[in-house]
């Protein structure tokens, strides 16, 4: 048997093992009860579930770089209304500059 280390460290080799072992105590139990139809209409078959989940929780948030402010940017503000507004001036400026050359 496993240590519970060992388990811990391979947790999707775990889920594939006790998934594997429910299928194959599933079909051993339906090939002994094959020959009786009867107790095959009432056999009621093995059910496990994973002592280890898949994730149990979203990972932490990651510190944000220095220098950024916190939420996200939201487009339809008017403080972005404005920065589009200056940067589209700007980009116009420049482009008559070029042309003008």
């Amino acid at each position: 048997m496993r240590r519970a280390q060992d388990v811990l460290e391979d947790a999707a080799l775990h889920r594939r093992m006790s998934a594997r072992k429910v299928r194959h105590t599933a079909r051993l139990h339906l090939q002994t009860m094959g020959r009786d139809e009867d107790a095959l209409d009432d056999a009621v078959l093995p059910v496990g579930c994973h002592d280890l989940g898949r994730k149990a929780s979203r990972p932490p948030k990651a510190a944000s770089r220095p220098g950024r402010r916190d939420g996200f940017k939201v487009w339809k503000t008017p403080f972005w209304k404005r920065r589009r507004q200056l940067w589209a001036e700007r980009n116009d400026a420049e482009r008559e500059l070029l042309l003008a050359e």
